[in-house]
């Protein structure tokens, strides 16, 4: 097997690979084994039929461009990984040479990296993060941790919006108990909209050992169709009327929700966190406009062919995203008035720009020779625990084996060269 490298002009390559004889015929015994399941000959079960009988009976051509297929995804990223180019698209095929007796011969080309010269990128001037932290923001984190440990308590006046109510309910269609209708003891919060139509608001102004008589309708796409779309009674009985308590903000509230025993010191904690996370989203801001300014003045050529994978990317995580909430992604283009070309070319720039931002970084991280280093791995693993609710020497010991580690490190290799333009800039 060989593989040969022409360059077509400074953004594109074609890869001519030849693949022995042998190697081909195992792929195309492998395709036909896949092929063999659909052929049906007189004496023959289906999916026992040999290969000599169907070339005999079909030719061998028939089944020949699977054949092909089938060598071309066995080989093609073997014969190109040795190779120095930067591939960007994926490959256009032609095939040159099939022969029973002869070498397969096919050629790939595709969309290579160009040499290029990264523009200035130290000694870059950008803003010196100057943040400010206002009681108002400090009082709202007070008042988050307030909510979280509210309780409920009992009161005796009319049932508002805000409140809980604790309740048996009963429901009626056609004059009938339906299933799933009836419950008891059951705390509503009024106002969330957790019940359907107007049932809650027929709850406000109530008081406990009211019975009440709920009206509604269920919704036309209820889930339960013999519900949707008709009227329902139910008979509510209000056990209780609760409101929601907060504790006070003093001392003995914070020796309760956190490693302080004044509220001053916890203040101090709060404020402390909010400069962090402001001066780290600032800093963040600073490294996107610095990549920004060395894009600017950098002049990569990138080939067509390469913008069209990418805007294939694009496009595939909108579909994916759509996917989430119900929708592809023709039913979104026909919402917004466009036409798939028209949202194609939309994102060209987008698409543009993210290969080029790939190239820069790469670039200077082989010429700086940067490396993620284990204290940002340990780090994102950290991250990652916490979003899941895990504690994060556990999640490392669960989930971070060796391979994930040396992915990890690639994926963490941008962000180290962001950090290294950062601190190699003017902070001004």
């Amino acid at each position: 097997m060989s593989c040969k490298v022409e360059k077509i002009g400074a953004n594109k390559a074609k890869f001519i690979i030849e693949i022995d004889n042998a190697t081909f015929l195992k792929a195309e015994d492998k395709a036909f084994n896949k092929e063999k399941g659909k052929l049906s000959i007189p004496g023959f079960r289906k999916g026992k039929v040999t290969k000599e009988m169907a070339y005999k009976v079909y030719g061998r051509n028939a089944f020949l461009e699977e054949a092909v297929n089938q060598c071309i995804n066995d080989t093609y990223y073997d014969e190109i990984k040795e190779s120095k180019e930067k591939i960007l698209s994926r490959p256009k095929v032609n095939v040159v040479q099939v022969d029973i007796e002869k070498p397969f011969i096919y050629e790939a080309e595709v969309a290579i990296a160009p040499d290029f010269k990264v523009a200035n990128y130290k000694g870059l001037e950008c803003k010196k993060p100057n943040v400010s932290v206002t009681d108002e923001e400090i009082n709202k984190r007070i008042d988050e941790e307030r909510e979280k440990n509210a309780r409920l308590v009992a009161v005796d006046r009319k049932s508002k919006n805000g409140d809980t109510v604790t309740i048996d309910f009963d429901g009626y269609v056609d004059g009938k108990q339906f299933k799933g209708g009836k419950g008891e003891n059951y705390d509503l919060l009024l106002g969330s909209k957790s019940f359907i139509d107007n049932f809650e608001d027929q709850l406000v102004d109530k008081v406990a050992g009211d019975e009440v008589d709920v009206n509604v309708t269920f919704p036309e796409n209820y889930t339960e169709k013999t519900l949707a779309g008709k009227p329902a009674l139910f008979k509510v009985k209000i056990h209780e009327v609760k409101e929601k308590e907060l504790p006070e903000a003093d001392d003995e509230f914070v020796s309760e929700v956190s490693e302080f025993e004044t509220l001053k010191d916890y203040k101090e904690d709060i404020k402390k966190k909010i400069v962090e996370f402001k001066e780290e989203r600032e800093k963040e801001n600073s490294k996107s406009k610095l990549l920004e300014e060395i894009l600017k003045n950098t002049n990569i050529d990138i080939a067509d062919e390469a913008i069209d994978d990418e805007i294939d990317g694009i496009l595939d995580g909108y579909r994916q995203r759509l996917a989430y909430q119900g929708m592809d992604l023709q039913k979104y283009l026909d919402m917004i008035h466009k036409t798939e070309e028209d949202f194609r070319k939309e994102q060209k720039p987008l698409a543009e720009k993210r290969i080029k931002n790939s190239l820069i970084l790469e670039k200077i991280a082989e010429d700086e020779k940067i490396e993620a280093t284990d204290e940002m791995v340990d780090k994102e693993y950290e991250r990652m625990a916490l979003s899941y609710g895990m504690d994060p020497e556990q999640f490392k010991k669960s989930y971070a084996t060796e391979e994930d580690k040396k992915r990890m490190k690639e994926e963490l290799r941008f962000p180290a060269v962001l950090d290294f333009i950062y601190e190699n800039a003017k902070l001004v």
